[in-house]
């Protein structure tokens, strides 16, 4: 384990469960951790206690700040018992896996679009059409709640180079949208999809 200075970790925390997971086993963590400035959480009281291991934030579902009933397109049996009716509720952004074309791998990168929830660190990868809806402030979304922002991510080339580009992408989204996470969120995966 690299050596750490103290103003840089944040040691002997605790969880009770249902705040961290294991990165590669998604299990629940319960126990001591320890964090990074950078937004690392490993396993341990601290960088020596045994062998640490990655952590990440489970993911909160997110819920509208207005309390309404979230609206589940595709899912009329259970909005017809929930009595949810759509033209009174606001739409949350969902998740859409990104999937690069054939001519984004001959441009050699693609587009990205996220949502963040302005009061936590809880980010959503979605739809070009959700994210412009969100940017649109569309009446049917609760884009109050939600940070819209987009990145450029690179898929072909040098891998090292590759590597460096989309990460540095992400520093830069983070430091102007002044958030924290978004790396973490992309489980430090800066080579997803390369070729």
């Amino acid at each position: 384990m690299p050596y750490y200075p103290k103003s840089q970790i944040q040691v002997d925390l605790y969880t009770k469960g249902k705040q961290l997971r294991v990165v590669s086993s998604k299990k629940e963590y319960i126990g001591y951790y320890w964090k990074t400035s950078k937004g690392g959480y490993f396993s341990g009281r601290n960088p020596y206690d045994g062998s640490p291991v990655d952590l990440e934030i489970i993911p909160i579902t997110p819920a509208s700040k207005f309390n309404t009933k979230v609206y589940e397109k595709g899912n009329e049996v259970y909005n017809s018992i929930k009595e949810v009716d759509p033209s009174q509720v606001l739409l949350l952004p969902s998740y859409v896996k990104p999937l690069p074309t054939k001519d984004d791998y001959t441009i050699g990168n693609f587009t990205r679009f996220f949502t963040k929830r302005n009061n936590e660190n809880l980010y959503i990868e979605t739809s070009k059409k959700i994210f412009n809806k969100i940017k649109q402030k569309n009446k049917s979304y609760d884009y109050n709640s939600y940070l819209a922002f987009s990145l450029s991510w690179k898929l072909t080339g040098d891998k090292n180079k590759v590597l460096s580009a989309n990460q540095n992408t992400v520093l830069i989204i983070e430091q102007k949208q002044n958030i924290k996470g978004l790396g973490l969120y992309l489980k430090n995966n800066y080579l997803e999809f390369y070729k």
